[in-house]
């Protein structure tokens, strides 16, 4: 037999181990394909299950006259975007800026000036709203205007005197209730009204010499502010306030006319 020398027989034996080494190593079942799940594709069922879901079309957006809305909104629209121009002409100034304000507060006056012509035209059309007519606002009418307050001033306080006297409470010493007493004195003897001054403090104002101290009538008629001036029935069952602290004989002939018309002559004019 033939002997090999030992290095000659390491040398194939190492050969051999790297052959076989570089062999892959084969699996003892044959390739299967991936097993697939619901959840990487769904099953399959009737048609309907998967017809393609539509995609809503854009919607297109939608313009709105500005004509078509209420009045109120238009006027709110147009004076708030009258009001963002001119802010942002102030904040970021330039000629451009300044020209669409202006423009926006051009249009505005126009129909400024578009309402005080209809309203012109209105109060010829329908001149029981002209309140001119009622009260005139021209210089030249006022001399008349007083004129005729004045007497329908006298006619409410000769009326109201007719059927009721003055009680006047106040506190003699008190400053501003003695000067109401010595106007009170004063405007009865001028139109004749009866009078009767009741002292709550038990001092006379010197204007009013017929004083008398307060006996109940006060709390009688619920008077708790001073001075205050009542008109009185005869009969003292009937009663109701005329005035609450210090007026003039004016405003006090005034509120003879209020009284005796409701409070409407003034708001209503005097031509009815």
């Amino acid at each position: 037999m033939l002997k090999l020398p030992h290095t000659v027989l390491a040398l194939c034996i190492g050969l051999s181990v790297q052959a076989y080494a570089a062999v892959p190593e084969q699996s003892a079942f044959p390739d299967e394909a991936p097993v697939q799940t619901y959840a990487d594709d769904p099953i399959v069922g009737w048609h309907w299950y998967n017809e393609p879901e539509e995609q809503p079309e854009p919607e297109e957006e939608k313009t709105v006259p500005l004509s078509a809305l209420p009045p109120s909104t238009q006027m709110a629209l147009l004076q708030g975007l009258t009001k963002q121009k001119l802010n942002e002409a102030i904040l970021s100034p330039s000629p451009e800026h300044a020209a669409d304000y202006l423009r926006l507060q051009g249009y505005l006056v126009r129909l400024s000036g578009q309402f005080t012509r209809s309203a012109s035209q209105a109060l010829l059309k329908y001149p029981d709203l002209d309140y001119n007519l009622k009260q005139s606002h021209y210089n030249n009418t006022v001399p008349l205007q007083l004129a005729a307050q004045k007497r329908d001033e006298q006619g409410a306080i000769a009326a109201l005197g007719k059927r009721y006297g003055l009680f006047l409470f106040y506190r003699g010493g008190n400053a501003i209730d003695n000067e109401m007493a010595k106007t009170v004195s004063a405007f009865s003897q001028q139109y004749g009204l009866s009078l009767i001054p009741v002292s709550m403090d038990g001092t006379r104002s010197p204007d009013l010499p017929q004083t008398r101290p307060d006996s109940g009538q006060a709390q009688h008629m619920q008077v708790t502010q001073f001075p205050a001036l009542f008109l009185v029935a005869p009969d003292a069952q009937r009663y109701q306030p005329l005035a609450y602290g210090f007026m003039t004989r004016d405003d006090l002939a005034r509120r003879f006319l209020d009284v005796a018309t409701g409070f409407t002559d003034k708001f209503e004019g005097n031509n009815q």
